[in-house]
């Protein structure tokens, strides 16, 4: 009786080391944001109506490894950004993505084209991508990551 229950607690917590009923092909990888750059400033606009006449969308396609490449097009940062990053958090199968700039100097704005890509993400898995500009959401989808994924979002501006 003894040795059965032993062998019962071993079983289980192979199961659990192991990570039975997980999934995710990566699961010792964590998602991160890799080759983050961006271009622009596009145009100096000091009013906010001119920078809405541009389309702000996010671009995405499936890259080899478990990546996706994601190019965020027209982003409203500073005209004098300082620096502008990107940063990931993961909870779940939620993503959140943090765009953000460091130091703003001038009274303008411009779009930037913020380009990085995400991963290691697993195939057939879905994700909820949050996007957070300002401490603000603005904007939420779900894809199913395979490796002919790619898709665009358009994000309405100044809801």
């Amino acid at each position: 009786m003894k040795t059965k229950t032993v062998l019962i607690t071993l079983l289980a917590l192979c199961f659990l080391i192991g990570g039975a009923g997980c999934n995710r092909d990566n699961l010792y990888e964590e998602i991160k944001i890799e080759d983050f750059s961006y271009q622009g400033c596009k145009e100096i606009v000091t009013n906010l109506t001119k920078s809405a006449e541009s389309e702000e969308s996010i671009e995405y396609h499936a890259l080899a490894g478990g990546y996706l490449h994601i190019k965020h097009v027209n982003a409203v940062f500073n005209c004098c950004p300082g620096t502008i990053k990107s940063d990931v958090s993961v909870e779940g199968n939620n993503i959140t993505i943090v765009e953000s700039e460091t130091d703003p100097q001038c009274k303008c704005i411009c779009d930037y084209d913020l380009v990085s890509k995400l991963g290691p993400l697993s195939s057939n898995e879905e994700y909820t991508l949050i996007f957070y500009r300002d401490n603000r959401e603005f904007v939420r989808f779900t894809i199913k990551y395979n490796s002919s994924l790619e898709g665009k979002v358009v994000i309405k501006r100044f809801k």
